[in-house]
């Protein structure tokens, strides 16, 4: 660890110096990803710096504003309460509940500056005996007004606050991009190395009442889980564009001086566009027993003494698109992309070396599809893309997803409008027809399984009230579950529709501000895809400027769902089951908390008291994350960020 940090100072100084040595420029950061197949880039909102509520950027809460876990607040298998923020970024299900913690080439932030940037951050948990840190650290910078490169690396350790609740993840990514007249690049590899034990759950909640310490509670086993995930991306694009010359005004230092002249400058408008995108990524999991026989599963198919199960996703995808560019189509103002997709796949079974047969299978994919998209223009954006597999394991899979945005003035301020849809069938994952383990194994042949999605949000930001409503219906036919009665993937026969409302009413006043987020869903079928009906979470908060140069946020928050069949971890899989035995909610979390930014050195800084009102209600046990697995009792947490740019 010592090392590590070593090599953030170092970078950390050379960054301060050489950009003591440069002339002191206007700070201008532009960041990026690359969402789509076809390669189109999308802005995304550079906020590294921004203060409020700084206390709440972690990776479990910037995932999702509910979440079931094992306890742990920093590493655990997660997922949401929420059905529209769960991700399938993972081909790999038995890691997908570790998703949130990898960088998918589509989530990959790119930049281009005037000035080199860079912050670290450390944030830590106060808890004597369960140690909780967290170090940050991104720098990147411009070798000339084309080229950028960067890299970031994220180190979290928590021990947790209950038996064989440890979790430890070390991931990063290193990236370049180059944007010329006529050729562009962009490349990244991003890693993610995790452990994360479980303990299967109290024994018996009631000793919460007790006057135990959270770590010497029974539980009822001890397993571990090993996750690598490693992901490299390339894409090439090369424009067709014609020149157009144009007459510009800049400022020059000339021995001191600021000079105005006038100069012409050649601006590229891209006609048509190839592109060859190349990714691979590896999901790597493992799980560990030292003590096969702890009485948690009831089968032991291979080794009796210790369990060691391997799973592994290998996919190599080339894709090559033809896109023709919007700024060139002056009369219907869009673009469109016509694209064709490989994908090989390896998965391994390394789990009991007495059915090899289940060791390796490679399957080879072939998909074609196209787009249509409008990113420019302040009245309408939207994107539209699709593909169908036309050949392969995955013959006859297809994907159509759409969105729509547009914003226009109603009276002194915008209202925004905004559309989106899906429609998909999906393949089962060979693991999911066939799988061999120490504790559970299955043969199935499960068919496809279909989802359709609707949704629209409107959204009214005014000065003093922020109101915004987002309503969305899906439709899964034949979904697969995993029930927790025996741990096995089962295909429900028939429909199940989730209708969810997302509503915001955010109050803001030049001292007090209160923040309104209320999640309503209702599923058809609440024993394969339960939900909360609802989930809340309020933030009230003074916000103001001392000393013209101290920005200062001070608040409280509350956070609560209603009581349902909440899911539960099978640590043998990594996969989140159903069960109708119990359930939880019906609690309140409250936090307090304050946020500091000084402006002239750029540093943001927070204290967090979290759970507070565990203090008053320590007789009410009903702060589960999952049935059997509580949450934190009152934790003390604290943190800083330091930002370097002129």
């Amino acid at each position: 660890m010592s090392k590590r940090i070593f090599i953030v100072l170092v970078l950390l100084a050379a960054t301060i110096t050489a950009a003591a040595k440069q002339p002191r420029i206007q700070s201008v950061i532009r960041t990026w990803n690359m969402p789509y197949y076809s390669a189109v880039a999308d802005t995304i909102a550079f906020n590294d710096t921004v203060m409020l509520n700084y206390h709440d950027v972690d990776v479990q809460q910037l995932y999702s504003m509910s979440s079931a876990t094992n306890g742990n607040v920093l590493v655990s298998p997660i997922e949401s309460r929420i059905i529209n923020d769960r991700l399938s970024t993972i081909e790999d299900p038995f890691a997908r509940s570790l998703a949130a913690y990898v960088t998918t080439p589509q989530q990959q932030r790119y930049f281009n500056t005037t000035v080199p940037f860079s912050t670290v951050a450390y944030k830590k948990g106060f808890v004597s005996g369960h140690e909780e840190n967290d170090i940050d650290f991104l720098f990147t910078g411009n070798i000339n007004r084309r080229l950028n490169l960067g890299v970031e690396m994220d180190y979290l350790n928590s021990v947790g606050h209950y038996a064989n609740t440890a979790g430890k993840l070390f991931r990063g990514s290193v990236w370049g991009s180059y944007d010329g007249g006529h050729y562009s690049m962009h490349g990244a590899f991003s890693w993610s190395k995790l452990s994360s034990f479980d303990n299967g759950g109290l024994v018996d909640p009631e000793d919460l009442k007790s006057s135990l310490s959270s770590g010497d509670i029974p539980v009822r086993m001890n397993g571990m889980t090993g996750f690598r995930y490693l992901s490299g991306f390339l894409h090439n694009q090369y424009s067709i564009a014609s020149e157009r010359e144009y007459h510009d005004s800049i400022e020059v230092v000339e021995d001191g001086r600021r000079v105005k002249r006038d100069t012409i400058k050649v601006e590229y408008i891209p006609l048509m566009t190839f592109s060859h995108l190349f990714e691979t990524n590896n999901s790597n999991r493992r799980y560990v027993e030292k003590n096969a026989q702890q009485g948690f599963y009831d089968n032991i198919y291979g080794d009796s003494v210790q369990t060691n199960d391997t799973t592994d996703v290998l996919t190599i995808r080339n894709t090559i698109a033809v896109t023709f560019c919007e700024a060139y189509n002056t009369k219907l103002k869009f673009g469109a992309t016509v694209f064709a997709m490989n994908e090989c796949q390896r998965f391994l079974n390394d789990s009991v070396p007495y059915d090899s047969i289940y060791d390796y299978k490679w399957t080879n994919n072939t998909f074609v599809g196209g787009a249509i998209h409008k990113h420019n223009g302040s009245l309408v954006q939207y994107h539209v893309e699709g593909k169908v597999c036309v050949l392969g394991y995955k013959l006859g899979e297809f994907d159509v997803t759409g969105k729509l945005r547009t914003k226009f003035k109603a009276g002194k301020y915008p209202f925004i409008i905004g559309a989106r849809a899906y429609a998909k069938s999906e393949t089962p994952s060979w693991y999911l027809q066939h799988f061999r383990s120490n504790h559970i194994k299955w043969d199935n042949q499960f068919g496809f399984t279909y989802r359709f999605l609707g949704g629209a949000k409107i959204a009214y930001p005014t000065e003093w009230i922020k109101p915004s409503v987002d309503f969305s219906f899906e439709n899964q036919t034949n979904p697969i579950y995993i029930s927790s009665a025996d741990w096995k993937p089962r295909q429900f026969k028939g429909n199940v529709q989730i209708i969810t409302g997302d509503i915001g009413m955010d109050i803001t006043t030049p001292w007090v501000n209160l923040e309104n987020h209320a999640v309503i869903q209702h599923s058809t079928n609440d024993s394969v895809l339960p939900v909360p009906l609802v989930i809340l979470q309020h933030r009230l908060y003074y916000h103001g400027t001392w000393f013209k140069a101290l920005d200062a946020q001070i608040g409280v928050d509350l956070r609560y769902f209603t009581r349902y069949n909440a899911p539960v971890l099978c640590p043998a899989t990594g996969m989140f089951a159903t069960q109708q035995e119990e359930k939880i909610g019906n609690y309140p979390w409250m936090n307090v908390y304050a946020n500091f930014y000084v402006r002239s050195i750029h540093l943001r800084f927070f204290a967090h008291y979290q759970h507070f009102n565990h203090l008053f209600m320590r007789k009410n046990i009903g702060y589960m994350t999952m049935p059997g697995y509580p949450t934190n009792g009152d934790v003390f947490r604290a943190g800083l960020a330091w930002h370097f740019y002129n």
